[in-house]
């Protein structure tokens, strides 16, 4: 290769060094820059869907359309507007976000407040910008969905931190024209208070438990011979779990006729609900007599432990008072083996076990329960 070239090949690897100088920045700039929009764009839904609920109603332990404890307002705005299933309590939402200085507050951050003995965290609301925030208030003066002042000496004692779910979007404060209520306990922002008798749901065991019930049609695809649809039987379960984690944990039992193999279970078990649309389980299964393969009657034996394992898929919840509403989509396996226990073929473990359940599922709230 003569010099010539050499010296072409080296003038374009130094315009391609320039170019990489020149065009990565640019693309960076560019990404901050749709990070930075798409922040603000999810603050700002965050904000603009608390705004439509101010002036509705304090329910203890609700978490919307139409009424809200305060943990309520933010877990349904957050689900409602971007998507984001957040825990269910004041003190979980807390150990969920990130902690930042008042300093880097943010409008559509997440204010944290003490207001009575109970827990380090009971009050949680939406920061809006200009020393205001949206929250919904049991006891006071203003009950409700309402806008409060950072200032007002009750809730400027009562304040613990400032949260952070949404990315940072360096907003400008801007001074929203709503009308800040008193705040609990006093009548405007006198220095004095008349005691806490203000509580928050968000530290409630109340407000922490959920449960449900589900009514399933059983069917499968596959039978020992051919791949085809095929009755299964009915199955009704219910469920109780704590939903004060973004994991909740539960526990369940059910009740089964697989009318496929003539048995009747009862499954115990323990379960993972993520996000309100997926829920894992697995437990033990206590069987009432022996299956048996309707196209051989061929006796197989229902196992114990390990006895079933499945995953469900939700709907988002329908809000129907109190309850919510779901479809459900689940996939459920359930352990045989040969009456001397030894393991059955792949093809007859599938046949026999391998199960779809499709149904509806109602969620209470414990709350509900007491007034």
């Amino acid at each position: 290769m003569n010099r010539q070239t050499l010296g072409i090949l080296s003038f374009y690897k130094l315009c391609f060094v320039i170019f990489l100088v020149l065009t990565i920045p640019c693309i960076t700039l560019c990404a901050e820059s749709v990070s930075v929009e798409h922040a603000k764009a999810d603050r700002n839904s965050f904000i603009l869907e608390a705004k439509k609920h101010i002036g509705s109603p304090y329910v203890y332990g609700a978490n919307g359309p139409d009424e809200f404890d305060c943990s309520g307002l933010i877990y349904y705005c957050a689900r409602e507007a971007l998507g984001i299933q957040l825990p269910r309590t004041a003190r979980a939402i807390y150990s969920h976000v990130k902690i930042i200085g008042a300093n880097e507050r943010e409008a559509g951050d997440l204010v944290f407040f003490k207001t009575n003995s109970s827990a380090d965290v009971t009050h949680v609301g939406i920061y809006i910008g200009s020393g205001q925030f949206i929250s919904a208030i049991s006891d006071g003066a203003n009950t409700g969905v309402i806008v409060s002042s950072l200032n007002q000496d009750y809730w400027k004692n009562k304040y613990v931190a400032t949260g952070r779910f949404i990315n940072p979007a360096n907003m400008q404060e801007e001074q929203p024209e709503i009308r800040i209520a008193a705040a609990p306990g006093n009548s405007g922002n006198s220095s004095r208070t008349k005691g806490s008798s203000f509580h928050s749901d968000g530290d409630s065991l109340k407000a922490s438990f959920a449960f449900d019930g589900s009514l399933f049609f059983d069917w499968s695809l596959f039978s020992r011979n051919k791949f085809a649809f095929s009755f299964r039987g009915i199955d009704f379960t219910t469920n109780a779990r704590y939903t004060g984690w973004s994991m909740e944990p539960g526990i369940g039992v059910g009740f089964r006729y697989n009318h496929g193999l003539g048995i009747f279970q009862i499954p115990l078990t323990v379960s993972l609900t993520i996000n309100d649309y997926i829920r894992t389980y697995a437990g033990p299964v206590f069987s009432f007599r022996d299956a048996v393969f309707p196209d051989s009657g061929e006796t197989i034996k229902p196992a114990v432990f390990p006895g079933v394992m499945g995953i469900s898929f939700s709907t988002p919840v329908i809000k129907i008072a109190r309850t919510g509403l779901q479809f459900v989509q689940d996939l459920s396996y359930t352990v045989y083996n040969k009456t001397d226990n030894s393991a059955l073929s792949f093809v007859d473990s599938v046949s026999a076990g391998l199960i779809f359940y499709t149904g509806v599922r109602i969620t209470v709230p414990l709350s509900a329960f007491f007034k």
